[in-house]
């Protein structure tokens, strides 16, 4: 185990979960149709599957843009594949941790510490454990950076008009 060359790993492969995650948010400021995910379904608890802010779009140019800016930042340590199983583990996660949140009652938008920060992350690493063998540290070190980089990078948007809550 060399931490050096993990935490090497992990600054690299965090870039296509990390764009493919932020993407969405700039597609819902775009003059496009946004088409819900859930398509305004309810589940058996009578709340939105996942809400109007999951969207077919952002889900499709997220994982598109986190494959593609992702890889190019990562080749050659990640192969086209698992770039796209990281953006793709991403946009997953962060539909499981809206259908989390609607389950507790959370409106889209409120807090939900630290689902918000991780769901994205934790399902981008069980798909890329999937194709590759992840040492435990590895997980670890891209759980514990996203925490803090996930509430700058949102707090950043909010500043920039691109979010309407700064978390």
């Amino acid at each position: 185990m060399n931490l050096g060359n993990d935490l090497s790993f992990v600054l690299l492969v965090i870039w296509p979960p990390y764009i493919a995650n932020s993407v969405p948010v700039i597609v819902s400021r775009l003059p496009l149709k946004r088409r819900p995910i859930d398509g305004g379904a309810l589940f058996l608890d009578g709340r939105r599957v996942f809400g109007d802010n999951k969207t077919v779009e952002g889900f499709l140019f997220g994982c598109a843009a986190g494959t593609l800016v992702g890889y190019a930042i990562a080749f050659p340590v990640i192969t086209f594949l698992e770039a796209f199983m990281l953006s793709l583990g991403a946009l997953t996660g962060d539909l499981v941790g809206a259908f989390i949140k609607r389950r507790m009652g959370l409106e889209p938008g409120e807090r939900a510490v630290p689902l918000d920060q991780l769901d994205f992350m934790a399902f981008s690493m069980l798909l890329l454990s999937m194709m590759r063998e992840l040492n435990c540290i590895v997980i670890a070190m891209a759980l514990a950076i996203t925490v803090p980089i996930h509430m700058a990078t949102n707090y950043a948007a909010y500043k920039l008009g691109l979010k309407n809550v700064p978390y």
